[in-house]
């Protein structure tokens, strides 16, 4: 048996490390240290990025010249952003241009507007036309029908039962008017029935009663008829004419009217009375008169119409011209003479008027 006679170095104190150990000890701490803090700087970097635009890389340098980066994060048109700053300028600037100009397009408008439709349309510059020859009338009223009595146009036989002269038309705007030949009477009257006349004192509380008329009563004869002989006058007595009324007037153009009704017992009468006025060829202030073909057709309110042109004329237009006009139990007549010439458009007006007062 052998013994080993190395001698024991004694015990270790567990507190106190050899100089080796220690220097180790102390390189691994100070490792370890530097590892904790760059992964916790790395750390910080990462969680820093996480902020970051997704379209830009983390860590990136900004833009060139200072401007800032766009941000999807930012608000629109906030301080900094001069691009959107001037486009809102320019749209604040455009918005008033454009309301400026709507704005003065309806005050334009409005004005023009009240301006065309005050005046007359023949006042305004560019838009007058040439006078025809048609006159300008007054409105055109009827008289008042008597108690219990209806229009012509509800009775079968087409009765007029209103005052005769308040059918006629009234002056056109400025002209003069003419009264008839014969001086004219308080009450209508017939050359072949006196009886037809109404009592004076009738009369004046008729006339008391009832609005102003723009005619007047003339006696049924020649004069009435504008006849140049008693030929056609016969008519007035074998037909028996009720009653006459009168208007006359001298246009502005020097055209002179002459406007008579006449009223009958019936239709029946009228009708013959008017079918024998229309061979009369010649009148008081017509020398000669032929039918004017193209007036067949002419334009009437009621009834029918014949007319007649004067054989002289002035240049291409008759110097007279002559329009029976029959509805019902009235017959009238239209004559327009002028020695430079009748115009036709006036002569179609007052006709065609005429007939419509005698609806």
């Amino acid at each position: 048996m052998s013994t080993d006679i190395t001698p024991n170095p004694g015990p270790v104190e567990p507190g106190e490390p050899s100089s080796s150990t220690t220097a180790d000890t102390k390189q691994t701490d100070t490792t370890q240290a530097g590892t904790t803090q760059a992964d916790a700087a790395q750390t910080d970097t990462k969680q820093t990025d996480a902020w970051t635009a997704p379209d830009r890389p983390a860590g990136s340098a900004a833009a060139p010249g200072g401007a800032a980066a766009d941000d999807p994060w930012a608000v629109p048109g906030e301080a900094g952003d001069e691009a959107s700053v001037e486009a809102r300028k320019r749209d604040h600037k455009r918005f008033w241009q454009v309301g400026a100009a709507v704005l003065t397009t309806v005050v334009l408008g409005a004005a023009t507007a009240v301006a065309v439709t005050l005046p007359d349309r023949t006042d305004l510059p560019g838009l007058a036309t040439p006078n025809d020859g048609r006159y300008v009338f007054p409105e055109l009223t009827l008289p008042p029908l008597p108690a219990g009595a209806s229009a012509p146009a509800d009775y079968k036989l087409k009765k007029h039962t209103a005052d005769l002269r308040g059918l006629l038309l009234p002056l056109p705007k400025g002209a003069v008017g003419t009264g008839p030949s014969a001086a004219p009477s308080a009450s209508p009257s017939g050359a072949a029935s006196p009886s037809a006349s109404a009592s004076p004192s009738a009369s004046a509380s008729a006339s008391a009663t009832l609005p102003p008329v723009v005619g007047r009563w003339v006696p049924c004869d020649r004069d009435a008829m504008l006849a140049k002989d008693d030929k056609y006058a016969k008519f007035l007595i074998s037909d028996a004419c009720r009653g006459a009324a009168a208007q006359g007037w001298t246009a502005k153009d020097g055209t002179h009217a002459e406007l008579r009704l006449f009223r009958f017992g019936s239709q029946d009468e009228a009708s013959n009375f008017y079918s024998g006025v229309n061979l009369m060829t010649a009148t008081k202030d017509i020398e000669a008169s032929h039918v004017d073909i193209a007036a067949f057709g002419y334009p009437v309110a009621v009834g029918q119409v014949n007319v007649r042109d004067s054989d002289a004329k002035s240049g291409d237009r008759p110097t007279g011209r002559i329009g029976w006009l029959q509805y019902g139990d009235v017959v009238g007549l239209v004559q327009l003479t002028n020695p430079q010439g009748v115009p036709d458009q006036a002569f179609r007006q007052v006709v065609l008027l005429q007939s419509a007062m005698l609806a």
